[in-house]
């Protein structure tokens, strides 16, 4: 014969609430969720430059689960160690002529002394593009690593597209579990 055993909140010995589990047996651990989108709020002109311009979308319908990212000058730095995927939509405009131009995207682990690129986002023609990209990053210790998005390419007239109330270029971080 079977046991059952039924609870609706799973709590650590200083009342800390890790786990609940509604009548439909939805489970929610609310601790263990971490999404967080940011924006770039105005076109980014400079080239050979960190992308600078980022906000939390504020929206009525956008949302973010758990600790925030910080971001200061353009240089995020994560909450949490964690395995994070981070997403990014970059859309590019550039110029008649422009062969390419775009982001790359920079980690590193040493409190923003070397950074290291790990992924990269271009468009080769002369209009206005799109082009995604994502990366799993593993955050060992969250008070020294960083991540940017630095300009490549960007030709006088051309931008990497911003907006206030659009996510024209955003990125998504997710924490996807512990750092490995």
């Amino acid at each position: 014969m079977a046991s059952i055993i039924g609870v609706q909140e799973l709590q650590h010995t200083n009342g800390t609430s890790a786990m609940t589990i509604d009548s439909s047996g939805r489970v929610t651990m609310p601790n263990t969720v971490q999404i967080d989108n940011w924006r770039l709020t105005a076109n980014f002109t400079t080239n050979s430059a960190t992308v600078t311009g980022w906000e939390q979308p504020d929206n009525a319908t956008s949302a973010t689960v758990g600790a925030s990212m910080s971001e200061s000058s353009g240089i995020f730095t994560f909450p949490n160690t964690g395995l994070w995927k981070v997403t990014g939509c970059i859309m590019t405009s550039l110029v008649s002529g422009d062969i390419s131009g775009g982001v790359f995207y920079q980690v590193s682990s040493d409190s923003g002394s070397n950074y290291d690129i790990i992924a990269g986002s271009f468009e080769a023609r002369d209009a206005t593009q799109v082009s995604y990209n994502q990366m799993l990053i593993n955050v060992t210790d969250a008070s020294t690593f960083r991540f940017k998005l630095v300009t490549n390419s960007i030709t006088s007239g051309g931008n990497v597209t911003g907006a206030t109330d659009k996510n024209y270029t955003n990125l998504m971080f997710e924490r996807i579990t512990d750092a490995q």
